[in-house]
């Protein structure tokens, strides 16, 4: 018969990142040791809040599966004498196992015929293997950080105070550290702090639901989400949504109940940003808006109490609030006493990094990448970019984006527009920052754009200059989000700027700054953009083999490059492409070694086949590199098609390595001249066969 096995970690308050997460790893880690443990069961079922963690095992088997291996030992040639008879070998192994020699059996395998037996694991009741299971899971849940507490050997994420380990109705018995688990458990810290002895795990969802604890956590963000709705019908605005917020502050109560604030509608003369912000980040709290979009006065929050007198909580947050926005306040009207461009001169004191320097030197660079972006797509705003530059890093002198940090970049775009830019260097401001992530938008403007490359760059090529290169998965400075960031922006707006031009222009301006010669840095800088264009374009479906090929041509532009896989994509599904790239694959590695000229003399031909690929190969190559210097790849690689009988009648007729040197070495010469006008466009090399 089946039981439900339930095991529940109370603690002090966890924080709230770290309960998606434990749940999430912990039940993956139960789930494995189960299954190793050889016990089956339905599925999992995860919940917690920031008092405790739950795990219950539905449909847990009553007794472990049965299993049977074999034990080989050695071979029956070894085992067996002319005879028959066991061997030394066959007795040593016999009684090493705790086995009679004539439980022996063989055992046909890939190697021969192998001597050995059947040991058969005997399936033991759950509740004999779980103790065991239990105590190594406990510890084993994943945190970002953990801690010891009292003088304890043990480590958890806050030191806990209870365990319930329950299958069905009998209580699995471990420690852990100086809490030994049972069946008791404990509700709402506040409301109802009592013990609750848990008969079973099917009453523990309902027996905490009754003492103020909802374990489900669907089931409070539910009841906060009807809560807000509540607001909204009650104030007659409609709610900012914000699922993530809905997540985060169900994950910081037990017990939800949602209330309703206000604030003076003096500060609705703030930046929305200011007030969403404030209200959010700093103290969770959900804000609301009219039809038209503009925010209201009132605001909600989430409580974990259910009190008599819900004014005296509310006006608590109303103060805490008041205070916040009063500050916001008074940093704002401050901060607009000063043009944007002038606060930029503060800049000048302000550090970026020790090795490159301040901010104000960083947006010098900036602007003249800018500058360089803009000549290839827009060039009458060249200036327009360079003033960009200079005002994209300003607002962090201002002192709103000091008290409200992941303000940078909005409040600069509001700045600006304010004292007087124009409607696109302000808002390349905010998108200089863009993308912030894979799936964030892309700047929308000319100037943002330009200058959010001008950034990623000079960070790119900054932090390999004075020796910050990534490392594993460490990226502290975000280098490969901002070089994914590079190509993105690039390819979107269709700049056709040469990968290697734009590193040589970031790194002339770095010129006093590196600490590493700038030809290993370019080198270093190059082979780490590669990388992440082959990783963009294989997260966009392309198979990597084909960005290879297309890469071991040369980083051109990104435009260039794209273009070149989509016609390559396109070329490897025809009839055409598997031959091609079959010979031309053995031409580029039979030619691999030779160093020699690249001239050809008719006089060593001794064969038509030779004769004939020569003479045909001239015009082709032409053709090839015109079409690539066009753009026409499909073209290109129509022609190198064209002369793939000629390559498969020369390998098949002619010794191409041959005896008299000249000859062998005119044959290469031919090989590995055709070899790298195509390689030029793609090494086929790289790719491989579909089968």
């Amino acid at each position: 018969m089946e039981h439900d096995y339930l095991l529940e970690i109370g603690c002090e308050e966890l924080p709230v990142g770290f309960i998606g997460p434990a749940l999430f790893n912990g039940g993956r880690l139960l789930e494995d040791s189960l299954r190793k443990a050889r016990l089956g069961f339905r599925k999992i079922d995860i919940h917690g809040t920031p008092r405790r963690l739950a795990f219950i095992v539905r449909g847990l088997a009553r007794r472990q599966e049965t299993r049977s291996e074999a034990v080989l030992g050695p071979p029956k040639s070894v085992a067996f004498d002319a005879a028959g008879k066991p061997t030394k070998a066959a007795i040593g192994f016999a009684k090493s196992q705790g086995v009679d020699v004539e439980a022996l059996s063989v055992f046909p395998s890939e190697r021969g015929e192998y001597v050995g037996f059947m040991r058969e694991e005997a399936a033991l009741e759950a509740r004999e293997v779980l103790p065991k299971i239990a105590s190594e899971f406990v510890p084993s849940i994943p945190f970002k950080k953990s801690m010891r507490w009292a003088d304890l050997d043990v480590r958890f994420a806050r030191p806990v105070h209870w365990i319930v380990s329950l299958h069905g109705e009998d209580v699995i018995p471990f420690r852990f550290g100086n809490v030994d688990a049972g069946r008791t458990t404990y509700g709402h810290r506040f409301i109802s702090p009592g013990s609750i002895d848990l008969a079973s795990p099917d009453a523990y969802e309902g027996k905490l639901a009754e003492a103020f604890v909802l374990v489900d956590l669907e089931d409070r963000k539910s009841r906060i989400r009807a809560g807000l709705q509540e607001v909204a019908k009650r104030t007659g605005a409609r709610l900012v949504e914000d699922e993530p917020l809905v997540e985060t502050t169900a994950n910081l109560v037990e017990f939800p109940v949602v209330l309703q604030g206000c604030f003076e509608e003096k500060y609705l003369a703030l930046p929305r940003e200011i007030l969403v912000t404030t209200m959010r980040n700093n103290q969770k709290y959900f804000a609301f808006e009219d039809d038209r979009k503009a925010l209201s006065p009132y605001f909600a929050f989430v409580s974990n109490m259910v009190v008599p007198d819900e004014q005296v909580i509310v006006a608590g947050n109303e103060r805490v609030l008041r205070s916040r926005l009063s500050d916001a306040e008074f940093y704002y009207w401050d901060d607009l006493k000063i043009p944007l461009f002038d606060r930029a001169q503060a800049l000048k004191k302000v550090l970026f990094q020790a090795d490159m320097g301040t901010y104000w030197e960083k947006t010098e660079r900036m602007a003249e990448i800018a500058a360089f972006v803009a000549s290839f797509g827009f060039p009458e705003k060249t200036d327009d970019c360079r003033r960009a530059a200079f005002l994209s890093k300003a607002d962090l002198t201002a002192g709103v984006v000091k008290e409200f940090p992941e303000l940078q970049g909005v409040m600069g775009r509001h700045y600006a527009l304010k004292t007087g830019e124009n409607d696109e260097i302000s808002e390349s401001v905010f998108e200089h920052y863009l993308p912030k992530g894979q799936s964030d938008d892309l700047p929308r403007t000319d100037v943002g754009a330009a200058v959010a490359i001008a950034d990623k760059i000079d960070m790119v090529c900054g932090c390999f200059g004075v020796g910050l290169i990534p490392t594993g998965t460490a990226d502290p400075y975000a280098l490969r989000r901002h070089t994914l960031g590079i190509l993105s922006i690039l390819e979107a707006r269709g700049l056709r700027i040469r990968i290697e031009e734009l590193v040589d222009r970031s790194l002339s301006t770095l010129s006093s700054k590196l600490k590493i010669p700038v030809g290993e840095v370019k080198q270093k800088v190059m082979e780490f953009i590669a990388a992440r264009f082959l990783n963009l374009q294989v997260s966009h479906g392309i198979p990597a083999d084909l960005v290879e090929a297309v890469i071991a041509a040369g980083m051109t532009d990104v435009v260039d490059l794209r273009s070149k896989l989509d016609a390559l994509a396109a070329f490897r599904v025809q009839e055409a492409f598997e031959p091609l790239a079959e010979v031309f694959k053995r031409a580029i590695n039979i030619t691999k070694a030779y160093s020699g000229p690249l001239e050809v003399f008719e006089r060593f031909f001794d064969t038509q086949e030779e004769k004939a690929l020569y003479e045909a190969s001239h015009g082709v190559s032409d053709r090839v590199c015109i079409a690539a210097r066009d753009g026409k790849y499909a073209e290109a690689f129509r022609e190198m098609a064209a002369l793939q009988p000629l390559v498969a009648a020369f390998f098949d007729k002619v010794l191409v390595m041959a005896e008299d040197a000249d000859v062998r070495n005119n044959r290469l010469a031919l090989l590995k001249g055709l070899s790298a006008v195509f390689s030029s466009v793609a090494d086929f090399s790289k790719i491989s066969s579909p089968g």
